[in-house]
């Protein structure tokens, strides 16, 4: 199929074609996106499609940086102190509250390359 990957067009494919799974940590984050996206909306549920290899609880726990924080601190694994910040000042009070060098990222997005550094 050479459509958007999109819900709506999922969902179309998924109505003809009756899979019994997806894989969507293959398509970069739009996939992922639409996997989360898919899966909160219940489609897939709802048309009892899995989901193999890594599951969407697990993407969206990788995804959002607090609750991955918190699952790596429910391990006792060590993580890099970090702060958000969503302007310069900000993430220069940031930057002297861990000390330099530092590394700054414009988004942090698991399934692509949407982020660099700065």
């Amino acid at each position: 199929y050479f459509l958007p990957v999109t819900r709506e067009c999922v969902n179309k494919v998924i109505e003809k074609e009756r899979p019994d799974s997806i894989l969507v940590s293959m398509g970069g984050q739009t996939a992922l996106n639409c996997g989360i996206e898919l899966w909160d909306a219940g489609d897939l549920q709802r048309q009892n499609v899995r989901v193999l290899g890594t599951q969407i609880p697990v993407i969206v726990a990788t995804e959002d940086r607090e609750i991955f924080s918190e699952k790596l601190h429910e391990i006792n694994e060590t993580l890099a102190l970090s702060y958000p910040a969503n302007d310069i000042p900000t993430a220069v009070e940031a930057a002297a509250k861990i000390g330099y060098p530092v590394l700054v990222r414009a988004a942090f997005a698991l399934g692509g390359l949407g982020s660099g550094f700065a």
